[in-house]
This record gives structure tokens, C-alpha cells and sequence, in this order.
């Protein structure tokens, strides 16, 4: 029978205990990339969920149910809480805890794990992988008789070090292994590229929310409102706080840039509350000391020998999860008070070895029946996201979710890859953030640019206008009509095509320039322009040779038919009526040819002969 003291100690620290699930879910959002956010995110709520349905199952059966040698529960499934209320506490405040273990997981994976195989994998562990080992370390903790295996040889773990910790992070390295790194994380040569977070202030946050769970974590495993919570909770707070110390300092004296990481201080203090969580019960302050300091170097070394080894840990949890467990574990043994030894009946090499046997078996245990479960499922379904799913994030990917930032960076991205903003839309703007402040800002600067290219891109056309025709008739100029003909001959030669060509001039212009002025010789210029490309096909060509001198370009076009064009032409400018003197008839006099093979210049040559000898033959012809 438990007093009321002991209730409410019970399930005011399994709420409290429950915060390290929003504490985990901002720590692991704030170190991955805001397109993997919300993904993180739902998979911190989602593992909570499936742990707790799969432990009531027959995780906490597995795990606390009558003892079959110590090696599992066989009773308790679908645990009944009518008739024992008792119970109902102790399953909450061990459904936080499995709730832990199984989104450790979560953080190692970040990014490119895919959110139905994570499921998977979240409920093996709630329902099996964990429950069994617990069984093993804590098996009397509800039926004083169910002692495990481990516990019967004397292993202490009092609030989960191992058990919960470890046994988290040993699944997370198998993911890790089978899953394989993010893209872009190691190059082909070797060289380690840092993926930073996009938000370190929230991870920070949860950091802080975290270290407040984790009194009621660590003290919460008394199981009973005793004295004894004073002294672990003191243990808790000199481990982490000396944990962050060494990861800040040594970051500062050993890290590529020589500056205190703030991943590294965050982990540290995490490392550090690992490391005292087995012993918190049974060592004393300066031993707490000694432990955290030990923790932040496992830490800090730790992620350095997964990165040689080219395993991405995203957030950094197997080193303090599973490496800080494992050393928390021993420290136990190391630092025990000798009160407890005379009590347990052991020396202290005798209680080492003993933890060190229990961080073995959890090692063996829980990442050798994950790695060997996703290997099953991996193959069945791949666990891992497609890299193009991977590329644009697994908030859109998997759930269809964006947001501000999220669309500010791909916005920005797509602007650097593709050299082009003109396709980019508006970005929706969160009003009353800085995230909306700065996609406001980002939405005027774009619309700002666009107007200025649309600008830019008419000037450029009139630039080129400019430089391909004619001032005043706005036809070819020399020089284009000139480009557009080579062209033509070459491409005639190759496809071998027929191309003809005509040139002409005014007859008699010089008379209308002085008779009627300049002005109704360049109206004469226009005027003709204007008849002549009236004329032409769409593939043929005009241009202002020189003065009154024009060249037209007929593609695909053999003599015959030129020459009919040609004459059309000759008889549309004879019947023009032009308003200086509607009695008055200009005409124009040209020589057509086709291209034989000839270059520019030889070609050029047969039509001027040809023009010249029209005028000298009564001009108002075209002579071929």
C-alpha cells in the first residue's frame, strides 16, 4: 500500500517527466534545417504516442509482469487499472519513460528518415526492445518477486542510464548505420561538412526544459516522496552543470574554429544528465562532478569518432545517449558510496564488472536486435526518404506542411541555382515575426526586381531594335541584312536549298530630293519599306543596302519565283500615290540571282550587274 505522498510524488513527476517530450521535440527541430522542422516535430509527438499504445499493449507486460527466470514478464498485458490504482500511477510514470527512449531515436535519424518506417520502429522498440531489457534491470520494480536477470546479479541503474538512455541510443546508431548519412554531410574525399540547425535559440529551449524533466526524471524514480530526493536531485544538477562546463571549454581549446560550439555546451549538459541518471541515487557531489566532467568529454570525443567513422548522428544523440549511458553506467560502480557496497554485499571491482556486464548486454541486446529488425524492414520498405524528397524536405515531402522560412530558403535557392527571379511568387508573410518581417522585405526586394528587369528587358530590346534596323525605314540595316544573307548561303550549301536574292534601287531618286525636298524623299524611303514587307513571305528578308539601295533575301526560293516576287514588287511601287504629288511615279529598277554555290561577295557582285544593266536598259525593270 502506498500513502498519499507517494501517489502524488508519483504522477506529479511522470507530468513533469512528460515535458522532456516537447524538450526533445524543440531541442531536435532547433538543430535540423527548418525543411525538416515540422517532420521532426511530428515525429517527436507520433513516437510518444505509438510508445505509450504499444506499451500498454504489452510492453509493460514484457517489462514488469510476472517473471518467467528472470528473463520476461508474462502477465499484465493490456494492463488493467480497476482494481489497482497503484498501478495506474507507476504506468504513467513508465509510459513517459519508454516515451523517451523511443524518440532518442528520432534526433540520430533526422532528415532522411521516412515516417512509416520510423513508426515501425518507434513501436518495436516501446513494445519489445526496451520492455526487455528493463525487464532484465528493473524487473521487481513493480512486483517485488519479478527480479531480473541483471538485477538479480546486482546491476544498478536506478533511473535508466541504460535502460532508457543507451538502450534509445543503441537504436539510433543501427538507424544511423542502415539509413546512412544526409547528403551533403561527407564529401567524396573525406572532408566532414557541418549541417548546422536552423534555430539554436529554440534548441536551447528545449535544453532548458529538458534539465527541469530531468529532476523529476531522475527523482521521480524513488518511486516514494523520501529524503533521499534532495540529494539526487543536487547529484542531477552538479553532473549537467559540470558536463556543459567541460563541453564549453573544451570546444574552445579543440574545435576547427577554436570558439565555444554551442552544439557541443548543449550536449554537454545533456551528457552530463545522462552520466548521473544510473547513480544519482548512490554517489555523492564531488563523485557528481567527476562524472558530469567525464560525460562532456565523452560527449565532445565521442561525436568526433562518428564522424571518422562517416556515421550522421543529427543532433549528436548516440554520444549522449548511448556513450554518456554506458559511462554513467560504470561510473556507478566507480563512485559508489560504501554504505551502498556494505549493503548490496559487494566490492567495488566486483559491482564494476557487474556494470560493465549490464552495459554490454544493452549494447548487444539493443543494437543487435534493431540492426537485424531494420534490416528486415528496409527491405520490405526502404527506411530511408528518396534524395529528391530528402532535397526539398520532409515537411513537404511527407506532410504537405511548409512554412515562411521554409518558403523564404527555397525561394532563395531556386534564385541561386537558376540565375532567375523573375518565376519566384510571393511568399505568404507570418505578420507580427521577424520571419514575416523578413519575407516582407524579401517579397518588396523581388517585386522591385521585377519591375526593374521588366525596365531593363525593354531597353534591351530597343537596344537591339536599334542595332539590327534601319533609323528610318525600320527595316534591316546594312549590317544585319548583310548577317542575315550569310547565313542564308551557308545554310544553303549545307542543306543544299535554293536562295535567290534581289537588289534594287529608286529610280531617279535624287529628282524627288530636289524637286520635292528631303522630306518626301525619306516619306519615298518609308513608303516603299512599308510596300515591300507587305510583299515578302515570313521567311524572306529586307534591308537598307546603302541610300536608296535595297537587298531583299528569298530562302528556299529558286530563280522563277523570285523573279515573280521581284516583279510584284516593281509593279506595287510603280501604282504607290504618294501625297507630295499624286500625279508623280517613282519606280525602281533591280537585278535578282540565285546562289550557285557563290559566297557573300560574289553574289552580291551577279546583282549589282544586274541592277546597273536594268538602268542602263530603260530602267522600271528587273532583270534576272
Amino acid at each position: 500500500m502506498k500513502n498519499m505522498a507517494d501517489y502524488l510524488w508519483v504522477i506529479i513527476s511522470a507530468m513533469l517527466v512528460f515535458l522532456m517530450q516537447p524538450g526533445f521535440m524543440a531541442l531536435e527541430t532547433g538543430l535540423t534545417r527548418a525543411k525538416n522542422s515540422i517532420n521532426v516535430a511530428i515525429k517527436n509527438m507520433s513516437d510518444f504516442i505509438v510508445s505509450v499504445a504499444a506499451f500498454w499493449f504489452v510492453g509493460f507486460g514484457l517489462m514488469f509482469g510476472e517473471s518467467f527466470h528472470g528473463v520476461v514478464g508474462f502477465s499484465d498485458f493490456f494492463v488493467n487499472f480497476e482494481q489497482d490504482s497503484w498501478k495506474a500511477a507507476f504506468f504513467v510514470f513508465q509510459a513517459v519513460f519508454v516515451g523517451t527512449a523511443a524518440t532518442i531515436d528520432s534526433g540520430a535519424v533526422a532528415e532522411r528518415a521516412k515516417f512509416s518506417t520510423y513508426l515501425i520502429m518507434s513501436f518495436l522498440t516501446s513494445a519489445f526492445i526496451y520492455p526487455i531489457f528493463g525487464h532484465w534491470a528493473w524487473g521487481s520494480a513493480f512486483y517485488p518477486d519479478n527480479i531480473g536477470w541483471l538485477q538479480k546479479l546486482g546491476f544498478l541503474d536506478f533511473a535508466g542510464s541504460t535502460v532508457v538512455h543507451s538502450i534509445g541510443g543503441w537504436v539510433g546508431l543501427a538507424g544511423v548505420i542502415i539509413i546512412g548519412p544526409r547528403v551533403g554531410r561527407f564529401s567524396e574525399d573525406g572532408k566532414v561538412n557541418k549541417i548546422s540547425g536552423h534555430n539554436l535559440v529554440f534548441a536551447y529551449f528545449g535544453v532548458c526544459i529538458l534539465f527541469f524533466a530531468w529532476f523529476a526524471f531522475n527523482a521521480g524514480s524513488t518511486l516514494t516522496a523520501s529524503e533521499n530526493i534532495a540529494n539526487i536531485l543536487a547529484n542531477t544538477i552538479i553532473s549537467a552543470s559540470f558536463g556543459g562546463l567541460t563541453t564549453l571549454f573544451v570546444s574552445w581549446s579543440f574545435s576547427k574554429n577554436r570558439l565555444p560550439e554551442p552544439e557541443m555546451i548543449i550536449n554537454g549538459i545533456l551528457g552530463g544528465l545522462v552520466g548521473i541518471t544510473a547513480g544519482c541515487n548512490y554517489v555523492g557531489e564531488v563523485s557528481s562532478m567527476f562524472i558530469g566532467i567525464v560525460s562532456g568529454l565523452v560527449v565532445f570525443f565521442g561525436n568526433n569518432l562518428l564522424e571518422k567513422l562517416k556515421l550522421d548522428d543529427a543532433v549528436g544523440a548516440i554520444p549522449v545517449h548511448a556513450f554518456a549511458g554506458i559511462w554513467g553506467t560504470i561510473a556507478t560502480g566507480i563512485f559508489i558510496k560504501k554504505s551502498f557496497l556494505a549493503e548490496f554485499g559487494f566490492t567495488r571491482i566486483h559491482q564494476i564488472l557487474i556494470q560493465l556486464l549490464g552495459s554490454f548486454t544493452a549494447f548487444v541486446w539493443a543494437f543487435g536486435i534493431s540492426f537485424i529488425l531494420m534490416l528486415i524492414i528496409n527491405k520490405i520498405s526502404p527506411m530511408r526518404v528518396s534524395r529528391a524528397y530528402e532535397e526539398i524536405g520532409l515537411n513537404i515531402a511527407e506532410h504537405g506542411a511548409s512554412s515562411s522560412i521554409l518558403e523564404l530558403s527555397n525561394s532563395v535557392r531556386k534564385i541561386i541555382e537558376s540565375r532567375n527571379f523573375k518565376d519566384t511568387e510571393r511568399i505568404e508573410v507570418e505578420y507580427g515575426t521577424e520571419t514575416g518581417e523578413l519575407t516582407n522585405y524579401f517579397n518588396t526586394m523581388i517585386e522591385d526586381l521585377k519591375i526593374k528587369e521588366e525596365a531593363a528587358e525593354e531597353a534591351l530590346k530597343s537596344l537591339h531594335h536599334m542595332a539590327v534596323t534601319d533609323g528610318l525605314t525600320q527595316i534591316f540595316n546594312r549590317k544585319s541584312i548583310s548577317e542575315t544573307l550569310t547565313k542564308e548561303i551557308a545554310r544553303s550549301i549545307r542543306y543544299e536549298k535554293k536562295l535567290s536574292i534581289l537588289m534594287f534601287d529608286i529610280d531617279f531618286f535624287k529628282k524627288v530630293n530636289d524637286e520635292y525636298g528631303h522630306l518626301a524623299g525619306d516619306k519615298t524611303l518609308v513608303e516603299i519599306s512599308k510596300a515591300v514587307t507587305k510583299i515578302l513571305r515570313e521567311a524572306d528578308s529586307v534591308g537598307r543596302y546603302g541610300g536608296e539601295e535595297f537587298l531583299a533575301i528569298f530562302p528556299e526560293t529558286e530563280l522563277a519565283n523570285a523573279y515573280i516576287i521581284s516583279n510584284r514588287i516593281r509593279e506595287t511601287v510603280e501604282n504607290l500615290v504618294w501625297d507630295f504629288d499624286v500625279n508623280y511615279r517613282i519606280t525602281i529598277s533591280g537585278g535578282v540571282v540565285e546562289n550557285f554555290g557563290e559566297d557573300y561577295t560574289r553574289m552580291i557582285q551577279k546583282a549589282d550587274n544586274l541592277l546597273y544593266y536594268a538602268k542602263e536598259n530603260g530602267r522600271n525593270m528587273i532583270m534576272k
